[in-house]
């Protein structure tokens, strides 16, 4: 316990990742910061002054240009007492996937003073070998838009298909409604007082490192948070996975100097140091960055590089992280998503291993126009018409503070509100893997069974793709292991009649029972069968389903007078 908290204590220093410039709360706003990536062939430890390559390489080159330009500090991810702690994290995460695991001790936050260029220096770093990536921080975004009754009548987005994902099938069984699954939410603030929420102060994993942002109101989270776990309690609405354990982290970091600055990636990596999550658990990204184009042009989370490593490294450890995939109205195939070289979205050069998630409507599946697209996206969720806890109080409560802890939601959409739909699929399919003594499935396997199965993007906007809608019915028949169950009947007249029913209960289906007659040869039953001969007999029986699954044999004994 000493060894992790001095690892917590350490990745105080994390604003390195995702450390945009000050904003509103963050004295002094005139700073403008850079994040730096140095070439991980290098191993670059220290800070400022003891900046060194742990390699013996020269880093002349990058001090001329910070001293150039009046940089007041290099600060690094971790101080340098800590770094093995670090490397030891991606060593467990390379050891698990085969694949190295980023070096996040390589990022730096370099500050440069008021009216510095900060375009020029990153322009400048960028072309030395000795850096592989260099850019401006970006500003801290607005969080994507969009005694009680019971409303679980109207959350559409969780009936059968074609019109939801089918929650209603998953939630009949205590093994797929999330039991034993960890779900951690990348979020601004979120209540931990609403009356169908299951969380409380121990909900929040920021704690002061990472403390909630209230600039931005909470019913954000409260939205996304209800959509995934609220209580199944006979009001209000009730999660796609309820029996998760649900918790937040904030991307807002607290500075030591006093202060706040939005680092996504640092709350991220932070999360890894934690320790909280295993395999099989889920970490929600309710985020979106800057675009190359600026303004509203909103990208998904991970063109931040420093993001797109820490969730390398969430995935290689078996955290299956959902990224909302912004509300920019971006094509990411698009040439401008290209860095440095490196085709951004391009699965063919490079994967965070995120499962990305587009914004569809919520009756015909078709993009929503300010959903951003690409051949990178994996599945969609609603984005629209969304029935949950929280919002903007249409559906009851209003904007009267006095109703904060009752207030629900009609109309909670964007991506944000397609991330925590495609996020309950993918916590149901785990907790059944878990529940069945099986090991938790990646990120990869999750979505090309999800997209295996579920139900298409509609076609006139099937060339902007965001992927198709998930059905956990059709999902979990496809993996299910449990066997089917047949009973054997006999009557008597003119000899024995002996007929078998298999049913497999919600599963793939029984597609062949077999059976034998005083151990013979095993035959595949058809009809009825009449036993003549006079005597005792055992009839040995079992069933098979499309998946495979055998049950074991059962026998059944009779005489034959």
């Amino acid at each position: 316990m000493a060894k992790r908290r001095a690892l917590l204590a350490a990745l105080v220093a994390l604003a390195a990742i995702g450390a945009p410039p000050a904003f509103a709360e963050t004295p002094p706003a005139s700073e403008i910061a850079l994040e730096v990536k140095f070439r991980e062939t290098l191993r670059v430890r220290g800070s400022d002054q003891t900046l060194r390559s742990a390699r013996g390489e020269n880093l002349d080159p990058v001090r001329t240009v910070l001293g150039r330009h009046g940089a007041r500090s290099v600060t690094p991810l971790l101080p340098s007492a800590t770094v093995g702690e670090l490397d030891a994290l991606s060593a467990r995460a390379t050891a698990r996937t085969g694949e190295t695991a980023p070096d996040l001790g390589s990022w730096y936050s370099v500050v440069l003073p008021a009216g510095a260029n900060a375009d020029q220096v990153a322009e400048e770093l960028r072309a030395l070998p000795e850096v592989a990536f260099a850019y401006r921080a970006p500003e801290l975004p607005p969080p994507p838009s969009a005694a009680t009754p019971d409303f679980t009548g109207t959350q559409g987005y969780l009936r059968p298909a074609p019109q939801g994902i089918d929650a209603d099938f998953s939630r009949k069984d205590p093994r797929t409604r999330g039991a034993g699954i960890k779900i951690v939410d990348l979020e601004y603030d979120w209540n931990m007082s609403h009356e169908d929420l299951p969380v409380d102060a121990s909900s929040d994993l920021g704690g002061s490192v990472f403390p909630r942002y209230t600039g931005f109101a909470d019913e954000h989270g409260t939205a996304v948070f209800g959509e995934l776990v609220a209580k199944d309690n006979g009001y209000g609405v009730t999660g796609s996975v309820p029996e998760a354990t649900m918790y937040g982290i904030s991307p807002v970091q607290a500075l030591a100097g006093g202060g706040t600055r939005w680092s996504p990636g640092a709350a991220l990596a932070y999360l890894a140091g934690l320790g909280v999550l295993a395999p099989g658990d889920a970490v929600l990204l309710e985020q979106q960055t800057e675009g190359p184009q600026g303004g509203s042009a909103y990208a998904p989370l991970e063109w931040l590089p420093s993001v797109f490593d820490s969730i390398k490294l969430l995935d290689g450890l078996g955290i299956t992280v959902v990224e909302t995939g912004g509300n920019g109205n971006q094509n990411v195939d698009s040439e401008l998503y290209v860095r440095d070289g490196i085709k951004w979205f391009d699965r063919s050069v490079q994967d965070s291993g995120a499962i990305l998630v587009g914004a569809g409507g919520d009756t015909d599946h078709e993009r929503l126009g300010f959903s951003n697209h690409g051949a990178r996206f994996d599945l969609q969720g609603w984005g629209r018409n969304i029935v949950t806890t929280g919002g903007n109080g249409n559906l009851q409560g209003g904007t009267d503070p006095a109703n904060r802890n009752v207030r629900y939601t009609r109309t909670f959409g964007g991506t944000s509100g397609a991330g925590p739909i495609v996020t309950g699929a993918v916590v149901a399919v785990q907790s059944y893997l878990k529940a069945t003594g099986q090991a938790p499935w990646s990120a990869a396997r999750i979505a090309e069974l999800l997209k295996r199965t579920g139900t298409p993007q509609g076609p006139n906007t099937s060339g902007q793709r965001i992927g198709p809608l998930p059905d956990l019915a059709a999902a979990l028949k496809a993996i299910e292991v449990d066997p089917p169950a047949t009973t054997g009947r006999t009557f008597e007249r003119g000899g024995m009649y002996v007929s078998f029913t298999a049913t497999d209960s919600w599963g793939s289906g029984v597609t062949k029972t077999r059976y034998r007659l005083d151990g013979g040869t095993w035959r595949t039953y058809d009809q009825q069968l009449r036993i003549v001969d006079e005597g005792r007999h055992t009839i040995d029986f079992r069933s098979t389903d499309a998946n495979g699954n055998e049950e074991q044999t059962r026998s059944l004994s009779f005489t034959v007078r």
